[in-house]
């Protein structure tokens, strides 16, 4: 069977996915953009790489271009997991036997009214859309996507990929030797409602050891006003972008993400869970299809810093049942997040599709 992948990135989950596919026999090339990363690794994994900018959704010279590739290759599987990406790829394969799937990591963001929607996911020439969670499905269901053209996959991990992370220095953040330290990783936008998290530390007791290290860059202008706030302001730290983000969650007690909506699967509690660090999260997208509340971290209503600092408390108050969370959520990657899953998953659909199967 024979994969191309149009994309114009590749993070770690997706480096092992197409890794696996070739490992299990696929034959896959992948076209990208000159500086998308990990081009040596997967290059090293025997997929072949051939670059193509891809600078908008219409960009013509881009679909002429990998028409020519498609008429010229005999392709079973066109996969698209980015918005400009699959655009072009719907263009440039129309009329064509080739299978296309794209991947959906996010709800929201999709109009039957804008015609923007309908050169990605609503457009009728894709044959699957790979939903991340069951949440996205269910939002795709929503926008009128038939089922039988949705399948859910989660974009799966490896512990074994943050093992050898060592314990990072918070010398920098001033941080007590013997603080409680709850953590947040990512882009600091209105959505992820960061402002909750910081107002909740405005409902835990002065007396309380909790610290919050927030680590990403700040969109959300409320934010250092909050942050700022004289009767919080030594608890809060805004360490602002950092290269390894992922690691930072060793040093973390708990991780929180406290998104007001559109979550698909965030990437960054499961770094966090894989770690053996357990998770408060909010009731939004596929967030409580991560957490188990109560056995893997806590799930809480969504704009609601009461209920946060209340989840907070408990946890920094009962530190042995803080760390048995840590110790399942590390165990719900391994068993029910693992990439494994998501190679032979993807595998087995794309077999469907070719009728393999």
């Amino acid at each position: 069977m024979r994969i191309l992948v149009v994309t114009s990135g590749c993070d770690r989950s997706e480096l092992a996915l197409y890794e696996g596919w070739v490992k299990a026999g696929l034959c896959v090339d992948l076209v990208c953009e000159s500086e998308t990363p990990r081009q040596d690794a997967l290059r090293s994994a025997g997929i072949r790489v051939h670059h193509q900018a891809i600078r908008h959704r219409l960009d013509f010279q881009a679909v002429k271009n990998l028409r020519n590739r498609l008429r010229t290759h005999d392709y079973d599987i066109l996969y698209a997991p980015r918005n400009h990406s699959l655009s072009v790829s719907l263009l440039a394969s129309r009329g064509m036997k080739v299978k296309r799937v794209a991947y959906r990591g996010t709800s929201g963001h999709l109009s039957r009214l804008d015609p923007a929607s309908w050169l990605t996911y609503l457009n009728p020439g894709i044959h699957t859309v790979i939903c991340v969670s069951h949440a996205v499905r269910r939002y795709l269901l929503t926008m009128g996507l038939p089922p039988k053209r949705l399948a859910t996959i989660y974009k799966g991990h490896d512990v074994s990929w943050y093992a050898d992370d060592g314990m990072p220095d918070l010398s920098a953040f001033k941080i007590p030797e013997k603080a409680f330290i709850v953590g947040f990783i990512g882009n600091m936008r209105p959505v992820k409602s960061v402002d909750s998290l910081i107002q909740a530390a405005l409902h835990l007791p002065p007396s309380s050891p909790v610290h919050f290290l927030l680590v990403g860059k700040v969109q959300d202008k409320r934010i250092p006003k909050l942050a700022d706030d004289p009767r919080i302001r030594s608890r809060i730290h805004l360490a602002g972008f950092l290269p390894n983000a992922a690691s930072m969650a060793k040093a973390f007690h708990v991780f929180v993400m406290p998104s007001a909506k559109r979550e698909g699967l965030p990437r960054a509690v499961i770094e966090a869970m894989a770690q053996g660090v357990p998770a408060i999260v909010s009731d939004v997208g596929g967030m409580p299809e991560i957490v188990d509340h109560g056995a893997s971290g806590l799930v809480v209503p969504p704009r609601d810093p009461k209920a946060l600092a209340h989840a907070i408390a408990s946890l920094s108050q009962d530190t042995l049942r803080c760390r048995q969370l840590g110790e399942k959520a590390r165990r719900r990657i391994r068993e029910h997040f693992n990439i494994r899953d998501t190679i032979s998953q993807t595998i087995d659909l794309f077999h469907r599709l070719s009728g393999e199967m």
